[in-house]
């Protein structure tokens, strides 16, 4: 018999719904840790190659967050690089090096 886990993560947002952007965020460090998660993954390469116009919804606004965040927020061992796909250990990098 399968048995289920479930995970509770907590978000919580302070809003300007007039300006429509978020003020403030508190989350828990799951979520915090899996935002971070798929920015490490080659999505992020993907996501650095395309066109500004050609990103669709808030992946792109989500990118530039972490391109501008401050070291003083990330882990003292992990680079902003390895987060934002511009490791050179991803082999993304190399075809994109290559069409250039």
């Amino acid at each position: 018999m399968a048995t289920s886990n479930t995970t509770s993560v907590s978000l919580k947002l302070l809003i300007d719904t007039k300006g429509g952007k978020v003020l403030f965020a508190e989350a828990s460090k799951d979520v915090v840790d899996f935002l971070f998660t798929l920015l490490s993954l080659p999505v992020g390469t993907v996501i650095r190659l395309l066109s500004k116009d050609a990103m669709v919804g808030t992946l792109g606004k989500l990118y530039e967050s972490v391109e501008n965040i401050s070291y003083t927020y990330l882990q003292p061992n992990l680079k902003k690089d390895t987060l934002l796909g511009n490791d050179a250990d991803f082999p993304i990098n190399q075809i994109s090096e290559d069409a250039k």
